[in-house]
């Protein structure tokens, strides 16, 4: 992530990235040194214990799976995490998450879709579902 967001300096991109707990040893929040591998200004990081971002992404996909054109099913046990979304200038978070223009999991695997949905004019496109990384109880 840090490599596409230092291919696009110059860029107006707001970067939000939500760490919570997914597996055993997320005991706490990141680590400063977790943290520092996105060190571009224009990046805002976030806890989230309770993992509310992830329970209200997937309300909205329940309520709506259609207008977000999945290829993998989510219920309500899905997790969000590891996922990346791009969402178009104008988008609006009121009740429901917007529909991203690119969006994908695992990051490391969606990047390069990322990247290239950066150096074009985003449209909406279907991804793989947010969180569709390995499970936990």
């Amino acid at each position: 992530m840090q490599e596409i967001l230092a291919s696009h300096p110059e860029d107006d991109l707001r970067v939000f990235v939500v760490w919570e707990p997914v597996i055993a040893t997320d005991l706490a929040p990141p680590t400063t040194g977790a943290m520092a591998r996105l060190s571009d200004r224009r990046v805002a990081q976030y806890w989230d214990h309770r993992r509310v971002l992830s329970a209200d992404i997937v309300r909205a996909l329940l309520a709506d799976p259609g207008r977000y054109a999945l290829e993998e099913a989510v219920d309500a046990g899905t997790i969000v995490w590891d996922t990346v979304a791009l969402f178009p200038e104008d988008a609006r978070w009121e009740r429901d998450l917007p529909v991203p223009a690119f969006y994908g999991a695992p990051v490391a695997e969606a990047a390069p879709g990322l990247a290239a949905a950066l150096t074009r004019a985003p449209t909406p496109a279907p991804g793989r579902a947010p969180g569709s990384g390995p499970s936990t109880p």
